[in-house]
């Protein structure tokens, strides 16, 4: 049971929200130059050109500046590409830019906090600091979110982009861009040619052993939602094979949360659990 609650949990999350303090992304005429001395690189003009068209298509000014996101729905992991479980219902809330609440189960009594790089687990043991590979599973898919990437990356220094030519994802063409910030970062999107929604966005990093890992998250059956072209349909891949899928039946935008909603405090030491103890 634990492992496929934190498969699941490992699920491609949603578009983060937007603080109204964070601006719109830089005009073309604000992009990278070329490495020469000449214009800017024409394939910059045409990824940033396409990232345009996908921001316009994902719903413009409320799609970049929403605050919070709530879904409902039903998860389901995958081993080696092929179902391992009969799927748990969930029910995920996301704060821009990094926080997250996810409550798993019919009773909803699993539940999942991840604050800025803290994470926790709420059962009815109590609440115990989540297990650290979660937690930098947590970290790395929000750096690379499609929310992020468009709103952090493309507004700091030293980003460049590319435009890498048509290909297939998910039986649909698609125009294909990559974004390379200074870290030497990357993540590419492939943004259908006739809707300019993103249909998938990889990136891969480096695992305790140093072998690399390649992510991927497709995007399916959008929904408009208060104005925001929404993925009702969530497909992950590492490395090729499905590792989970998420469905929702419902999704809010900009959601009052109660105070306190991201916060938990550790109650016990999952290392060292001992109920027996407790008990005179």
């Amino acid at each position: 049971m634990k492992s496929a609650l934190l498969l699941i949990l490992l699920t491609g999350s949603l578009l983060w929200a937007q603080e109204s303090s964070v601006t719109a992304p830089p005009a073309a005429s604000e992009l990278p130059k070329s490495t020469t001395s000449g214009p800017a690189d024409p394939g910059a003009l045409k990824a940033r050109k396409l990232i345009d068209q996908m921001i316009a298509a994902l719903g413009g000014d409320a799609w970049l500046n929403y605050k919070t996101l709530s879904t409902e729905g039903r998860s389901y992991v995958f081993f080696h590409g092929k179902p391992a479980s009969a799927g748990i219902q969930f029910w995920r809330f996301n704060q821009y830019p990094d926080k997250e609440r996810r409550e798993l189960t019919k009773q909803r009594d699993v539940v999942y906090i991840y604050s800025g790089n803290k994470g926790y687990e709420k059962t009815y043991k109590g609440v115990s600091a989540d297990e650290q590979k979660s937690v930098d599973e947590y970290v790395r898919r929000n750096r690379h979110s499609l929310e992020v990437v468009i709103r952090q990356w493309l507004n700091a220094p030293g980003t460049v982009l590319f435009y890498d030519g048509q290909s297939i994802a998910d039986q649909q063409m698609v125009d294909v861009v990559s974004i390379l910030n200074k870290d030497n970062d990357e993540v590419t999107i492939g943004i259908d040619i006739y809707t300019h929604l993103p249909i998938n966005r990889r990136y891969s990093w480096r695992d305790a052993d140093k072998y690399k890992v390649e992510d991927e998250t497709i995007y399916g059956n959008y929904r408009k939602v208060q104005g925001i072209q929404t993925p009702y349909t969530i497909t992950n891949k590492r490395d090729g094979d499905i590792s989970g899928q998420s469905f929702l039946n419902h999704a809010a935008y900009n959601e009052d949360y109660p105070p306190g909603f991201f916060d938990a405090t550790v109650t016990y030491d999952r290392e060292h659990y001992n109920p027996k103890s407790d008990k005179h």
